[in-house]
């Protein structure tokens, strides 16, 4: 029986970056490099690592929207479960993923955040089926993201 657990962590710890390099390298084939505003540790000040003992297996990460225009919400940024872990349940707790989408919607909550936005691509239908099968609706996409028809865009309200 596996342990999973989730911490958060700077952005920067090792375990984030590995993660988020592994994520960042699967999604390059499939959504346009180097578009729009980019994740960072100045404007992502939520992230989440799950692990499975001490093996990091999974993260995600939270940023705010209030500078876009949109108060009270904040994105689903590098969501990511390595590939031999992923429709793996953890238990009766759910997938990995799903824990991190927890987890994630916890912490907004804690925030004062009211709703979560979630910024895909249409040629990851994984992705989409995930976020449709959690609340998530599609949505009109904001920003600089509106003149581009190679994503969607997502939003859930927490309340």
């Amino acid at each position: 029986m596996s342990t999973i657990t989730i911490k958060r962590l700077k952005y920067s710890h090792p375990d984030a970056t590995t993660l988020r390099a592994a994520q960042q390298l699967e999604v390059s084939t499939l959504r346009p490099t180097s578009y729009g505003v980019p994740a960072t540790a100045a404007n992502v000040p939520v992230f989440l690592v799950a692990y499975d003992g001490s093996e990091p297996i999974g993260c995600g990460g939270l940023r705010p929207l209030a500078e876009q225009g949109l108060p009270g919400q904040a994105e689903v940024k590098r969501m990511y479960v390595v590939p031999e872990r992923r429709g793996r349940g953890a238990d009766e707790c759910g997938s990995v993923a799903e824990m991190i989408l927890e987890a994630l919607e916890d912490v907004a909550r804690e925030n004062g955040w009211i709703s979560l936005g979630a910024q895909t691509s249409k040629a990851m239908g994984q992705a989409m089926r995930f976020y449709e099968k959690h609340g998530f609706l599609r949505c009109e996409m904001y920003g600089h993201f509106k003149m581009n028809d190679h994503f969607v865009y997502y939003e859930k309200n927490l309340d």
